[in-house]
């Protein structure tokens, strides 16, 4: 069985709600844009890798301070 005979077998056994989540990754997948660069770009993903996110730095704090 090919690749798109399997993926014609599963759509059709996909709820609705499923059916929509996957028609929004093949227009993406369509369009042709890079799925990375959006999410690198985007500032909850700036804000993630700030330094006042930095979990390290409190995880890590009492061996800081022995050093």
């Amino acid at each position: 069985m090919n690749i798109r005979q399997k993926l014609l077998t599963i759509i059709e056994q996909l709820p609705e709600d499923k059916l929509a989540t996957l028609l929004n990754l093949a227009l993406f997948l369509k369009s042709g844009k890079e799925p990375i660069q959006p999410m690198l770009v985007s500032q909850a993903y700036q804000d993630w890798l700030s330094g006042e996110n930095d979990i390290y730095d409190e995880i890590f704090a009492d061996e800081l301070t022995t050093r």
